[in-house]
């Protein structure tokens, strides 16, 4: 944004703290408004030419083209990159019967899709721009619903959300989980706690028929990465009898518990905290499986491995880029993991890598492998493709929402 620009801004900004829909109006700056008019969310800072009448951070605003003509209403925070999220396209007003119709929409789409069912019952109800609520992540673990809330404007509305949840679903236990770096950004205060029912640091559900065990208070996210159920399901569905499988950043150990399903001979499962290991062995006496689970450094484990020890290795890391500027840093590292990974597979092994940052792109990430391919002196290929499941919806236009990439690659 210009420096004119973000003065206008600013200048019409006022201190606030409670949920209000203000009568502020903010205009984009000609020819930034074909994203959102094909169906993206977001307006990013350099779009915004001005913003007309009165709104605090976290306010409801309406948003407009240069002409003036309607575009939606979304939260408005000035601090923000992204100073206007779009909640609707309609001239409606954002209050609690707004929150109760999301989420029963949210709902419907997941009944749609199958969830919850006898043998899963582990899923996200709410996935943020993809359900038309930015900035709110709901997940729900058998009885208990998990509530993540990542922009000032949905914080202010708490409550109203949180009645929402609770009218659809009636959880036995109501969590929200803390937005770490989000908050320092949109300026939000949260904290990992029970907002109402029954307080369980563990609660039991299913994925894929396997007995699992969530962590919403002391877990990462929100106490388990559903994200990767379908890549997890389809790691069992190739798995095979008498495989030998690596498992690394295994945190709950899902990818090894279905390999080890499946019947496969060895089962190793790496991850370098202590609790993810402790949660990996409970999660296979649960299920009957073997399993060994290994407290280590993925790095240093595959630098130290058999080479061609294991007919079906998963890497899984966490984010390695966060910002744009970690790019560099980021590509190196997922050519070194991957170099390694490809190392320790087997003639006809397949190679099952992710990537969860946002800011390595599809395409990036297939030179990646390709680098780490040449690296490794083998011949790769890639087999399939994977992402999120539906219960992770995205608008079509929104590509910044995009951030899991899955590889199968086939490894001669």
């Amino acid at each position: 944004m210009s420096r004119k620009r973000a003065t206008n801004l600013a200048s019409s900004v006022v201190v606030s703290g409670q949920a209000r829909d203000s009568s502020g109006r903010v205009v984009l700056c000609r020819g930034k408004a074909r994203p959102l008019w094909f169906g993206h969310p977001w307006v990013y800072a350099n779009a915004v030419e001005r913003l007309d009448g009165e709104a605090a951070a976290g306010d409801i605003v309406s948003l407009v083209d240069h002409d003036g003509h309607f575009i939606g209403r979304g939260i408005f925070n000035p601090r923000s990159q992204i100073p206007v999220r779009l909640l609707t396209r309609k001239d409606e007003a954002i209050d609690a019967a707004f929150f109760a119709a999301r989420v029963r929409e949210a709902q419907a789409l997941r009944t749609r899709l199958g969830l919850p069912n006898s043998e899963t019952t582990a899923y996200r109800l709410v996935n943020s721009e993809g359900d038309s609520l930015p900035g709110l992540v709901v997940d729900v673990f058998a009885d208990a619903a998990v509530l993540q809330i990542t922009t000032l404007g949905l914080a202010l509305r708490r409550d109203a959300i949180f009645a929402a949840v609770e009218a659809t679903l009636s959880p036995r236990t109501m969590y929200e989980v803390a937005a770490g770096s989000y908050a320092e950004v949109e300026g939000l205060v949260a904290q990992n706690r029970v907002v109402q029912g029954e307080p369980r640091n563990l609660v039991p559900c299913l994925e894929d028929g396997l007995r699992c065990e969530a962590e919403p208070l002391a877990g990462q996210k929100t106490g388990m990465f559903l994200d990767q159920r379908p890549n997890r399901m389809r790691v069992g569905q190739l798995a095979s009898a008498g495989i030998r499988m690596l498992d690394c950043y295994a945190y709950a150990g899902g990818f090894g518990l279905q390999a080890a399903r499946a019947g496969a001979s060895e089962v190793t499962a790496v991850d370098s905290s202590p609790r993810a290991v402790a949660r990996i062995e409970a999660h296979a006496v649960a299920n009957g499986v073997p399993v060994r689970a290994v407290e280590a450094d993925a790095f240093r484990f595959l630098e130290t491995a058999t080479p061609m020890s294991y007919d079906l290795v998963v890497v899984d890391p966490p984010k390695f880029a966060r910002a744009r500027k970690d790019v560099e840093a980021a590509t190196k590292g997922y050519e070194r993991l991957n170099a390694l990974a490809l190392t320790v597979c087997a003639p006809g092994a397949l190679l099952v890598t992710c990537s969860c940052s946002q800011n390595v792109g599809a395409h990036d990430f297939e030179r990646i492998i390709a680098a780490a391919a040449k690296q490794a002196q083998r011949e790769v290929r890639i087999v399939e493709q994977g992402g999120p499941g539906g219960d992770h919806p995205l608008p079509p236009a929104f590509t910044e929402g995009q951030y899991l990439k899955v590889l199968f690659v086939y490894v001669s």
